[in-house]
């Protein structure tokens, strides 16, 4: 069994960049496993690999679905795991590499029983507001509301269907799930003093709007706008300035200044959810940067020589 490392983290504490710089020093190729960077188009607010980064580095599983498509963790299971085939066919290793919670379960405790997705049902909820949606499954299955929250309305429209469908809580469904971790993958998590990582969401943000992630997102309404991924973080609040709409509740500046803040908000909440999720899945091994980098930095080495 030929073993892989799952290189996870909070979004801006630095995985990308490591693993990029790592796998040019080490021989290894990545493999993509976060949900933005898998469609096309979503490349400033996704913080896509760059061409250079590409071509110094074999990167998969970026840029292989297009915007109106959905890349469940079903499909991307399959696809890692035929990437990873291929890698070692060639005498080839990879890192794995991304934040998304749901990804990183599918790698370590495999995929969960529950029904296909009925078109006639999500279409019976399409003029329900999301909050209206969180409210019933709070009624229904509070476990599973409060895991997904009231403005992911994907997962809450998912988890209602599922009930629906079937007559179990989706976070029954969940719990039954194998609780054994798949010894393929190894999971390790780099993390950032608070402040710091702060600090680092702040200066991403501003270079993501510098190099022209609102123009990106206007042209990603016009063409796609449907497409689920203009709900994903940053690009939500993009789209909702764009669009000239208000968050409920709370006073923001003006233009991009309020912009600005607005996506590091929903970052820093970001943030919080990841690092719920990289408990959840109890990471082989987790280092906190930059006081750990060396020693990261060594057993990466160790991992792969």
């Amino acid at each position: 069994m030929v073993q892989s490392i799952v290189l996870s983290g909070p979004t801006a504490s630095g995985k990308s960049s490591l693993a990029v710089e790592v796998a040019s020093s080490l021989g290894l190729e990545i493999i993509n496993a976060d949900s933005v960077c898998f469609y096309r188009g979503f490349n400033i607010g996704s913080a896509k690999p760059t061409a250079e980064e590409r071509a110094q580095v074999p990167h998969h599983l970026v840029d292989v679905a297009d915007p109106l498509e959905t890349y469940h963790a079903g499909r991307f299971l399959k696809d890692c795991k035929e990437r990873l085939e291929e890698i070692h066919s060639r005498g080839k290793r990879a890192i794995i590499v991304g934040g998304s919670g749901f990804y990183l379960k599918a790698l370590r405790k495999g995929l969960w029983d529950a029904p296909e997705g009925s078109p006639e049902f999500r279409n019976s909820l399409a003029d329900r507001p999301t909050e209206d949606l969180f409210g019933e499954l709070l009624k229904e299955d509070p476990v599973q509301a409060r895991k997904i929250g009231p403005a992911d309305r994907y997962r809450l429209v998912r988890a209602l269907e599922i009930f629906h469908l079937s007559g179990r809580k989706p976070s029954d469904l969940e719990s039954g799930m194998n609780e054994k971790t798949d010894p393929s993958f190894q999971l390790w998590v780099i993390d950032r003093e608070n402040p710091e990582l702060m600090e680092r969401i702040g200066l991403r943000v501003e270079k993501m709007l510098d190099q022209g992630w609102v123009e990106e997102t206007r042209h990603l309404l016009e063409t796609c706008p449907e497409s689920r991924t203009l709900r994903a973080v940053g690009y939500a609040q993009v789209v909702r300035h764009l669009k000239g709409e208000l968050p409920p509740g709370r006073k923001v500046l003006p233009g991009i200044a309020g912009l600005r803040e607005e996506i590091i908000l929903s970052h820093r909440q970001l943030v919080k959810q990841q690092r719920t999720w990289f408990k959840q899945l109890s990471p082989d091994r987790s280092f906190t940067l930059d006081s750990d980098l060396f020693d990261l930095k060594e057993k990466l080495i160790q991992f792969y020589q």
